[in-house]
């Protein structure tokens, strides 16, 4: 069971939907206006998704969209470019309705946006908690 685990992530990974994202952010990450408009995007999806799917990475995927504000605003630019595209990558595939498991699919249709986010957690798990540290410094 866990190799089919493991398989269906190499896949995703692999899916056209995946690559389409992972090209997608990088020129959205130098574009601020295309940015500003991921944010507000996301904004507006994780009102509407269950969290059921997210349970263990909610509050990483609010630590992204909060990282990506800050970093839109100039506050904040702690982060490699390389993990910069992976955090838009994650926000632009949980956005995206065109995917490897459509939205509109019940039950199923949020497990893959679930999954981008907890294999983006892998890499950069730990520049958000460097990021969660300096916001917490600020207040």
């Amino acid at each position: 069971m866990r190799k089919q685990t493991q398989k269906r992530k190499i896949d995703l990974r692999q899916s056209a939907a995946f690559q389409r994202v992972a090209s997608e952010a990088e020129s959205c990450s130098d574009n601020p206006e295309r940015l500003q408009r991921l944010l507000i995007q996301t904004r507006e999806k994780i009102n509407l998704i269950p969290r059921g799917p997210y349970a263990e990475t909610w509050p990483y995927l609010m630590a992204m969209i909060r990282l990506l504000a800050a970093y839109c605003r100039g506050e904040y630019c702690d982060i490699s470019a390389n993990n910069l595209h992976l955090i838009v990558a994650a926000l632009v595939y949980f956005v995206s309705p065109f995917d490897v498991i459509p939205d509109s699919v019940p039950i199923f249709g949020h497990l893959d946006d679930a999954l981008v986010v907890r294999l983006a957690l892998k890499t950069v798990g730990a520049d958000l908690d460097t990021f969660m540290a300096w916001e917490t410094s600020r207040v």
